[in-house]
């Protein structure tokens, strides 16, 4: 490490972000990574989200807390946490600047995750994003208002309970089928009939919903979606927007809430590195998860993109994220014994388990190791898996409570006894 600049801690290995690809690299960390100064996490928060089910939180079936978990307990025993932004990194002096001042590495592993696309600055102030709590607890907030207006006895305005979702990826198919569950539930539940008519509009710019997998998932989802009373339109590009609705495939839809999960892109400190970057601003990586030129840098999870040889470059999935964690502590483990050599440092190699998108609280559609599942064994399998990807016991538990009460207690934020409980 060069002494050329001021470096106020460091470690030999320093993790950035404690997502999926971070968190399962320190469960399998060898054991001389573990002692005091050798491993370093930092994370701008200290709480992680677990996002894949924010869409639950929205529509009150899932309690924010049971998505949020401290990040420190991930360090016991493995690591010492720090909370601070990265602004940059240097990898010629391998130092990250902080508010805290440089922090030096040895080994740097990136895993900041990844951000929502916005819409077009001229489009920009008439969405709500879709990629936090934040945002799931502000369209809870939005869905539960427009309710309440529209079952008061003044009534309100045709078209107010028309909701339109913009992007017919796996966020965008899944928060739409379940708005539309928790319309028909609330119309079971309420005692005054809403003067406004009940609408979701999934609106998609391609021919296809969910593009980058098997036509097996639009067939299925587009079913499923009917079946609920989602209207999808496809080549349906959005060109306008206001604060009464959108222009989407040259037709006018009047929409007072509107939502925007058209895509993700990769953080500022990620598009700044060096080096090619695809369309999101990923870094490419070579065959050890490193950029070409800096091989003591890894980009993991949604920042980098690994270019598999049979699969080509790899989606931003939680299935790449948990598997390219494992394999760097491997990696390291190598690096650190001496292992130069392709024999002795392997190249990372994905296995593909599948995919799997909820399709509302009673079904789903997956393809698991080549097995094609839909409906309710679909999201039994689909909850299985999120539970499985959870990072303690605690998250497990609450999650598993919160959708084995659902039914009883009713749904946070709409009403429902359940309520009494922290609204987040």
């Amino acid at each position: 490490m060069s002494r050329s600049v001021s470096v106020v801690r460091g470690a030999r290995v320093v993790i950035l972000g404690a997502g999926f690809a971070g968190a399962s690299l320190l469960r399998h960390l060898p054991s001389y990574l573990r002692r005091s100064g050798e491993t370093l996490l930092i994370d701008r928060e200290e709480e992680y989200t677990f996002v894949p089910l924010i869409h639950e939180v929205a529509v009150g079936r899932v309690h924010p807390d049971s998505v949020r978990s401290p990040i420190a307990p991930l360090c016991r025993g493995a690591c010492e946490f720090l909370r601070t932004e990265v602004t940059s990194v240097d990898l010629e002096q391998r130092t990250l600047e902080t508010p805290e001042g440089r922090i030096g590495y040895e080994y740097l592993i990136l895993n900041p995750g990844s951000v929502a696309a916005p819409p077009p600055p001229e489009m920009r102030g008439f969405f709500q994003t879709f990629w936090s709590v934040d945002d799931a607890l502000t369209l809870r907030g939005s869905l539960a208002r427009s309710w309440d207006a529209a079952t008061s006895p003044k009534g309100a305005q045709p078209g107010a309970l028309t909701v339109a979702v913009v992007g017919g990826g796996a966020t965008g198919v899944e928060l739409a089928a379940e708005i539309a569950a928790l319309f028909d539930y609330l119309r079971k539940r309420s005692h005054r009939a809403p003067s406004a008519e009940p609408r979701v509009v999934l609106l998609e710019a391609t021919d296809r919903l969910m593009d980058w997998l098997d036509p097996y998932f639009d067939r299925v989802a587009r079913r499923t979606l009917s079946e609920l009373g989602v209207e999808v339109r496809l080549s349906a590009p959005v060109t306008e927007a206001s604060a009464e609705g959108i222009l989407a495939g040259g037709e006018w839809l009047r929409a007072p809430t509107r939502v925007w999960t058209a895509g993700i892109e990769a953080p500022p400190l990620v598009r700044n590195l060096p080096g090619e970057h695809d369309v999101m601003g990923r870094s490419f990586v070579d065959e050890h998860l490193a950029l070409p030129d800096h091989p003591e840098v890894y980009v993991l999870g949604d920042a980098g993109v690994y270019t598999d040889p049979r699969l080509g470059p790899l989606a931003p999935t939680a299935s790449v994220a948990v598997q390219q964690g494992p394999w760097v502590a491997r990696d390291l483990k190598r690096r650190l014994r001496g292992a130069k050599s392709r024999r002795g440092r392997p190249p990372f190699r994905f296995f593909d388990r599948g995919y799997v998108v909820s399709l509302g609280p009673e079904s789903a559609v997956a393809d698991a190791v080549g097995l094609r599942v839909r409906g309710a064994p679909a999201q039994a399998l689909y909850r299985s898996i999120f539970l499985y990807y959870m990072k303690s016991r605690r998250d497990r538990i609450l999650t598993g409570a919160d959708w084995a009460m659902e039914r009883t207690l009713g749904r946070v934020g709409f009403g429902a006894p359940g309520d009494a409980k922290q609204q987040g």
